[in-house]
């Protein structure tokens, strides 16, 4: 009988994704540091975001100084980088009220991209030979399944930006486009470039883009294959499209990835956001195959997660790390209580547990609005409760009717407001008791020392009822309609009212509005078309307390 050949078991990763950055790393040993923590620790010193004397930056300053002697950058290379960024800040501030100030991670960011444009530019073949060289060192003592391929040519015109939510990814966006044409213009290479091409994962985002580079006085447009805008003018426009409008072949809403040609420069928002599988990478590979391209996320970590493939790609172009870790560590960002329950298939549990996270809101706005001047010095805005479904328009099928995560939602507002047979009230008595029978899976109750600052007040469930219908549903009578009306002139999104309110309390965002609306009328909700709202004027007025939104996230 013939031996069993045994399979070789494959060896796992042991280290984490973020410390396979070596584009990252090579870019922190040229300033002599092993860690961004301490590089950070003298940036954070800086006090005065402004500039000197000599309209120099202080993190400047700061570099010279501090690094001399183990900075593998001269002192005037610094300086000269630095009259780049003040230069590109003083021309996106044109138009606004306030001078951009950058936080000193931003700043960074904007320091590795001139710092890797000008070594790119100006011999790409040693830059490669550089950054293979440091990887050879990387990999010296690392298991295989850690290792990085080295650099190939095609490695080298894709750099990412790995980069909290709030962070500034924006503003970093619109620098990075005015340091990639400095450069191309620096070395005689304009008319390498085609087009300016920004892909976003939707409209809505595309339309924000379009607002905040209008801000910032850089010419764009929303692009239109109707207008003629395969056709590249003599002043050259940024131009934004989501990734849905790209193809393989042009149909009526769609346009042909291929007539773009592919020496673009090209931005991409939180790409994998807006397309399934690798579909939007293979795009954004074509766009920029003779070109360049900035990518832009606060997920790189989760999108790359069991792929080595992309883990290999992501690890060779993220050029500055400041994801959630550093982000939450200096300060910003938001702490966390993942509070599961450990069943909620029952109805009336799930109303519950919703009345319980509806009472956490409700306390925060209580805080909120009862210490405004104590709060103001830290800048804290007034509370928001976001729901986030798998999809919006998701539906399954429950007591025969087809109902989806936001239209569960909507009919617990209805009844929460409504409040028949006394059962909101009770279920705020019950949460007040600290005993609800709300248990995780270690039959803890996750609500029990929630509710401390309505419990020190004294409030009665009647009094806490009225005064959540008053913050959070803005002073609805108990027994009053839920109103789910559809905003015309706006990118999919829905408006929430009760009663005869004028003021919306909460905002659906959703691709397709009009199915939502259906979906809503099947379920016994009332609906409607307001048609004098303006686009975005719920949450520019500050009506909104709530928002529900649908959750895309494939790679």
């Amino acid at each position: 009988m013939a031996a069993r050949k045994q399979t070789k078991k494959k060896e796992a990763p042991s280290l984490k994704f973020y410390k396979k950055l070596v584009l990252n790393q090579y870019m922190l040993k040229l300033f002599g540091v092993d860690s961004f923590e301490e590089l950070a620790e003298e940036m954070k010193q800086v006090e005065d975001e402004g500039y000197d004397e000599s309209n120099s930056t202080y993190y400047c300053r700061v570099l010279i100084d501090k690094f001399a002697g183990k900075c593998a950058i001269p002192p005037g290379k610094l300086l000269q980088y630095d009259d780049n960024i003040v230069r590109h800040t003083m021309r996106i501030s044109g138009k606004r009220q306030q001078p951009i100030r950058w936080k000193y991670f931003q700043y960074l960011s904007l320091l590795f991209s001139e710092i890797y444009l000008d070594r790119y530019f100006a011999d790409s073949e040693k830059l490669r030979e550089e950054l293979n060289d440091y990887i050879r060192i990387f990999n010296s003592n690392k298991g295989t399944a850690d290792k990085i391929d080295e650099y190939k040519p095609s490695d080298l015109n894709k750099i990412a930006f790995w980069n909290a939510t709030g962070s500034g990814k924006t503003l970093i966006m619109h620098v990075n486009i005015l340091q990639y044409m400095h450069y191309l213009k620096a070395y005689g290479r304009e008319k390498e470039i085609n087009r300016i091409i920004l892909l976003t994962p939707n409209e809505g985002l595309s339309r924000q883009h379009l607002r905040e580079l209008e801000l910032s006085g850089l010419p764009a447009e929303l692009f239109d294959k109707n207008r003629g805008g395969l056709l590249v003018s003599s002043d050259r426009k940024i131009e934004i499209i989501d990734i849905h409008k790209l193809k393989d072949e042009a149909k009526e809403k769609t346009v042909a990835v291929e007539s773009f040609e592919r020496n673009n420069l090209v931005l991409v928002d939180e790409g994998h956001r807006g397309s399934s599988g690798k579909d939007w990478k293979q795009k954004r590979d074509t766009l920029c195959e003779q070109g360049f391209s900035f990518e832009y996320s606060a997920t790189f970590g989760q999108a790359v997660k069991n792929d080595p493939k992309l883990t290999q790609e992501y690890a060779k172009c993220i050029i500055f790390d400041y994801s959630y870790r550093y982000f939450h560590g200096d300060g910003y960002g938001k702490d966390y209580n993942i509070l599961n329950l450990a069943d909620d298939s029952d109805k009336d549990r799930r109303e519950l547990y919703l009345t319980a996270c509806l009472m956490v809101f409700y306390q925060q706005l209580k805080i909120y609005e009862e210490n405004r001047k104590t709060l103001a010095p830290f800048l804290i805005e007034k509370p928001l409760l976001v729901f986030v479904g798998g999809t919006v328009n998701a539906v399954r099928t429950e007591n025969k009717k087809n109902v989806s995560d936001v239209v569960d939602i909507l009919l617990f507002f209805a009844d929460f407001i409504k409040n028949e047979g006394n059962k909101t009230v009770d279920n705020i008595a019950r949460l007040l008791s600290g005993n609800p029978g709300l248990l995780d899976s270690k039959n803890r109750e996750i609500f029990r020392d929630s509710f401390f600052y309505i419990k020190g007040k004294g409030m009665s469930a009647d009094i806490v009822y009225m005064d959540m219908l008053k913050l959070i549903f803005n002073g609805a009578v108990p027994g009053a309609g839920l109103h789910i009306e559809s905003l015309k002139g706006t990118d999919g999104e829905i408006g929430l009212r009760v009663g005869d309110a004028e003021d919306y309390f909460g905002c659906i965002n959703v691709g397709d509005d009009s199915k939502l609306i259906k979906l809503c009328e099947d379920n016994g909700l009332n609906t409607g078309v307001d048609f004098q709202i303006d686009s975005g004027k719920i949450f520019k007025l500050n009506w909104g307390n709530q928002l529900v939104e649908q959750r895309k996230f494939s790679f």
